[in-house]
């Protein structure tokens, strides 16, 4: 164990210094330059299927959010599985919900009952503006965004959601990984991420610049390319593309960290 780590015996956890929150989103980079060419092939294939998904009436979004817990999964297999240094494959999409995919299904009913509450908190500022958007597609009317309606419950529903995000932070990983229940792996998850709030916060800023460096050199691109519509599109998607699975190494990072496991893989490039 870190000398600067501290393992908390009540929650079976390590709390990590500040500083982890930065390496943990560069140890997300190394882990995406470690093979840009299949991550992208998962993500395109895994933006594909939401999207086919999502184009059936009102039932495709409640089979994505009930699905989210399981993909998450499966994209820290394909961390855990690159740093053992073994080649990726497409299959390693649908690797989460093996071995436990009841409890993966419990989580995403649950996160999707969790996501309702915190839209019906939100209606009690805009009055279901921010829920008709997010489940129906609805644009908000100007009204709603000149009255300050939307920002009120914008604010309300980040309020709500962060205790839900706490909860949900390292739950897949938690039954993917130690085979814990939906309960247990939500309880640990809550407070893992209370504990080490340090790491996390500066991880978040470290996430916030970024993303800001990339929006930077994304509007640089399109100025240089005369501010062509295609061009700035393109260029969006393939910054999106290296966020993704930075980002996914980053959860992962943090989780092996936190969580330790016995069997640790040892950081390989793949070739």
């Amino acid at each position: 164990m870190p000398p600067d780590t501290e393992r908390s015996e009540t929650f079976g956890m390590r709390v990590a210094p500040a500083r982890s929150g930065w390496k943990w989103l560069a140890e997300g980079l190394r882990l995406f330059r470690a093979s840009p060419g299949r991550w992208t092939l998962l993500v395109v294939a895994y933006w594909l299927l939401i999207a086919i998904v999502n184009r059936i009436d009102y039932l495709g979004s409640i089979v994505v959010a009930i699905c989210l817990p399981g993909f998450s999964a499966s994209f820290m297999v394909v961390c855990d599985e690159l740093l053992r240094g073994r080649p990726l494959r497409l299959a390693m999409l649908f690797a989460g919900f093996q071995g436990n995919p009841g409890t993966m299904v419990l989580l995403g009913v649950i996160y999707l009952l969790s996501m309702t509450a915190v839209l019906a908190i939100s209606a009690l500022a805009d009055g279901g503006v921010l829920m008709s958007w997010l489940l129906l597609n609805k644009p908000p009317d100007e009204s709603a965004i000149q009255e300050g309606k939307l920002s009120v419950s914008l604010l309300l529903a980040a309020v709500a959601a962060t205790p839900m995000l706490m909860a949900f932070w390292f739950a897949p990983l938690l039954a993917k990984f130690e085979g814990m229940s939906a309960a247990k792996s939500l309880f640990y998850s809550f407070f893992a991420c209370w504990r080490n709030w340090r790491a996390l916060s500066v991880y978040g800023g470290a996430v916030a610049i970024f993303a800001m460096f990339i929006a930077m050199f994304v509007a640089l691109f399109t100025v240089m390319s005369g501010g062509n519509p295609n061009a700035a599109r393109g260029f969006m998607l393939a910054a999106t593309i290296v966020m993704m699975p930075t980002l996914f190494g980053s959860f992962y990072a943090a989780f092996v960290e936190i969580f330790p496991r016995t069997e640790a893989p040892e950081a390989k490039r793949e070739a």
